[in-house]
């Protein structure tokens, strides 16, 4: 018995046994996006250089909305995988969107530990670093690539 196996078997029936549980769970995985992609586009439109009088550190103010969304998005998201483990592990849209996801944390954490203090102590309407411009860019482009690949989750199947 493979763990994919276990999971469907063990584990899958617990999020899947009501009719209603799929749809709460993509409803509140709607709103966990809402939140997590409308906090970051503000958070890193603002290291690209918008609204350059909004001190970086004031951005930060909505962090605790971002990190809501994101509690709310894995715990669903790792619902989904459960209830369905052999459709998603297999699928390529699936894949990529993972793939994405810990690389867009791991530019989150880089900025973090190694950017937002620096950054933060910039005064209104000073220039952003390249290097925090850049990791806001990215942070912008795998965030949208974790969209488009859930979203395209059900139509690419397993390549």
């Amino acid at each position: 018995m493979s763990i994919l196996d276990w999971i469907a078997e063990n584990l899958g029936p617990i999020t899947m046994t009501l009719p209603w549980t799929w749809p709460i769970l993509e409803t509140l995985h709607f709103i966990g996006l809402c939140m997590l992609l409308g906090g970051l586009l503000v958070i890193d439109l603002r290291l690209l250089g918008y609204q350059r009088l909004v001190p970086t550190a004031a951005s930060h103010d909505l962090l605790p909305i971002v990190y809501a969304g994101l509690i709310i998005n894995t715990t669903t998201g790792i619902l989904f995988f459960i209830g369905d483990p052999h459709r998603y592990a297999v699928n390529i849209g699936f894949q990529l969107k993972m793939l994405l996801y810990v690389l867009a944390g791991i530019n989150a954490l880089w900025y973090q530990l190694k950017l937002a203090p620096r950054v933060d102590a910039l005064p209104a309407g000073s220039e952003i670093p390249v290097d925090a411009r850049i990791v806001g860019a990215l942070s912008l482009a795998m965030w949208f690539g974790v969209l488009i690949f859930g979203r395209l989750i059900p139509f690419i199947g397993t390549g």
